[in-house]
């Protein structure tokens, strides 16, 4: 599962991505997706993120049940 991070703050913040081993920066009032996301503070707004191809599947997949239910 992937997260989509924001950094609330005006300032550049990092965090450690235990996985990579490498700090991740964080420019002001932009947003990353990561797969290890860090705790959601005051500093940090963590969301869980759909790819578009999920999200075209979900799609595809009401289309077809509203299709199925029709007929």
């Amino acid at each position: 599962m992937e997260y989509k991070v924001t950094n609330l703050t005006n300032d550049t913040r990092k965090f450690r991505n235990s996985r990579l081993g490498k700090d991740i920066l964080v420019e002001p009032k932009k947003t990353i997706i990561t797969k290890r996301p860090p705790q959601e503070s005051s500093v940090w707004k963590v969301e869980s993120h759909v790819e578009k191809t999920e999200e075209k599947k979900l799609k595809k997949e009401v289309i077809s049940k509203k299709n199925g239910k029709k007929k």
